[in-house]
């Protein structure tokens, strides 16, 4: 089964294209030399081979010349220096495409070619993901779970007809199969580098393409964007994604997304494409699903690597026809942006901070599925706190836990509390926690008008606005560090600049805002400067300048 996934590449000419990189063609006979080259560099040495590559033509020289070594693949999730220092990862036993880690290169070169490849051996590959406890989990699947997996999606859907394109990582399963070995062992070009903007999709996607993608990717396609060509697929995994996305992608460009469910452990599980509302999910070919007595959904597949079901942490409704419908998650594994990430392990880095002496983290779906952090501050950083706001002080600990986690993984909602609420039996309950963000943050938008630079909000203030709370007791007002923080996200919601926070002059609270009042703001950005005028009646009551903006 090996030798199918790499038949192509095996039997290819030297010069056959296998993947672009830009406008330039890479060939099979580069790959093969690069991967043959790397398994020399390997062959004397022992243990798991880390492989972290930008490239995906690079990363996968690097998996064949490691696979050819004989030794096992260990892929991080990312590249944070912290991270992969976490997971064991170190100048010794990496092999990147970055020369700032040290340790082996791979790189295809133009003028290098190797005519044959030698058998590809049954070896093991590793995935990092987020384990119950909050450390990378790693997951180990051998060789042939994954080529009987690229197998199941050439029987559904066929051999890719054009370029394969993605906007997700290679070292994740879902595009180590669908945006790499997919193409590969169909003898398809896939594009190497991975394309963050649709912007960048709209400029290489040709004829008959196909687009990897996911719900993060596909719930922000910018309006202007235009496809020169129709994909002929449109793939997207890593958490349902959401009807009006599906909507408006196939609106857009012509195509309705094809949702992959499924997760590290269990391979592919089912698919579906939401031409109607509640479109049940239909299991791939090989793949058995069941109901455990708590009703979480059971899987039974080849690409698991055992002969019993697994569970999945969603609860399941199955219905008469074998397909199914997801109710939720049951564990403390969340999707953000499409990303599994692990609860425990982001409030195990808050912890961490020598800031921070408690700390729980909840997703919040109202507030898109972003996470959400309820924090009790050592006694020392409440001063630093009431100085600098609850703004500023967040924007701080979430460039302190950068090192650590990843941008989907960082809290963008914050709660500073005395103790972390909990219940009579010592458990802090997801639904309590989430009560704290309930408040709003900004006032009421009641109208909003642009020309050119400027803009014009009519805003109410609602009484149930958290900056209410404590400010004070019996005669709440809205406090100066608040009407600047709504400054700030009203702008970056309209620019989408970054609100420094440290240059700001002539900044004059004239008097009191409070609760039920009516304000226009008016903000002005030009020339990396920014000033805003708050006004109640034909009075301004305040105003400012913020200099710097990036």
């Amino acid at each position: 089964m090996t030798e199918a996934l790499w038949s192509f590449l095996s039997g290819a000419e030297s010069s056959a294209p296998v993947a672009r990189r830009g406008a330039r063609a890479l060939s099979a006979g580069a790959l093969r030399a690069a991967a043959l080259s790397l398994a020399e560099d390997l062959r004397d040495g022992e243990g798991a081979v880390y492989l972290y590559c930008e490239d995906a033509a690079n990363f996968a020289a690097g998996l064949l010349g490691a696979l050819i070594s004989g030794r096992d693949i260990l892929l991080p999730a990312h590249a944070a220096p912290a991270y992969l220092a976490e997971i064991g990862a170190s100048s010794r036993n990496l092999v990147s495409d970055l020369s700032v880690f040290g340790g082996m290169r791979v790189s295809i070169a133009d003028d290098d070619h190797a005519s044959a490849l030698p058998a590809i051996p049954n070896g093991r590959i590793g995935f990092f993901t987020s384990g119950t406890s909050g450390d990378p989990k790693l997951c180990m699947k051998a060789l042939t779970q994954l080529s009987v997996e690229v197998a199941v999606l050439r029987s559904l859907w066929g051999a890719p007809k054009g370029a394969v394109v993605g906007t997700v990582s290679h070292q994740h399963i879902y595009g180590l199969l669908f945006r790499l070995l997919w193409p590969l062992a169909s003898g398809t070009v896939f594009s190497s580098r991975i394309h963050e903007s649709w912007e960048s999709v709209a400029d290489s996607i040709g004829e008959h393409g196909v687009v990897i993608s996911s719900p993060a990717h596909l719930g922000r396609i910018p309006h202007a964007v235009r496809l020169q060509h129709k994909p002929d697929f449109i793939f997207s995994s890593g958490g349902p994604l959401s009807s009006e996305a599906a909507q408006g992608a196939q609106m857009q460009f012509g195509c309705w997304p094809t949702e992959v469910l499924g997760s590290t452990e269990t391979g592919g599980v089912a698919w579906r494409q939401q031409r109607e509302a509640g479109a049940a999910w239909v299991p791939l070919p090989r793949v058995e699903v069941s109901m455990d007595a708590d009703g979480a959904l059971m899987v039974k597949s080849p690409f698991t690597g055992s002969p019993s079901s697994m569970p999945m942490g969603d609860a399941v409704e199955l219905l008469g026809d074998g397909r199914f419908r997801l109710k939720g998650r049951l564990d403390r594994i969340v999707k953000v942006e499409g990303k599994r990430v692990s609860l425990p392990r982001v409030e195990e880095a808050l912890r961490a901070l020598s800031q921070i002496d408690d700390a729980a983290v909840t997703d919040l779906p109202d507030r898109g599925g972003a996470l959400g952090a309820v924090v009790v501050l050592s006694g020392k950083e409440r001063q630093a706190l009431a100085a600098l706001g609850p703004f500023r002080y967040s924007r701080n600990l979430r460039t302190a836990l950068r090192h650590r986690l990843e941008p989907m993984e960082l809290p963008r909602f914050w709660r500073f509390v005395g103790e972390v609420p909990q219940n009579n039996q010592g458990k802090r309950i997801a639904a309590v926690m989430r009560a704290l963000f309930a408040s709003p943050e900004l006032p009421q938008i009641e109208a909003e008008r642009r020309d050119g630079d400027k803009v014009q909000f009519d805003l109410l203030l609602q009484p149930e606005l958290r900056w209410f709370e404590g400010h004070f007791p019996g005669q709440p007002i809205l406090p100066g560090v608040a009407q600047v923080h709504i400054v700030s996200v009203l702008a970056e919601r309209i620019w989408g600049i970054e609100f420094p926070g440290h240059d700001m002059s002539r900044v004059k609270f004239r008097r009191v805002l409070q609760p039920g009042e009516r304000v226009s703001l008016s903000l002005v950005c030009r020339e990396r400067r920014l000033d805003f005028q708050y006004a109640s009646g034909g009075e301004v009551v305040a105003s400012g300048t913020v200099k710097g903006l990036v």
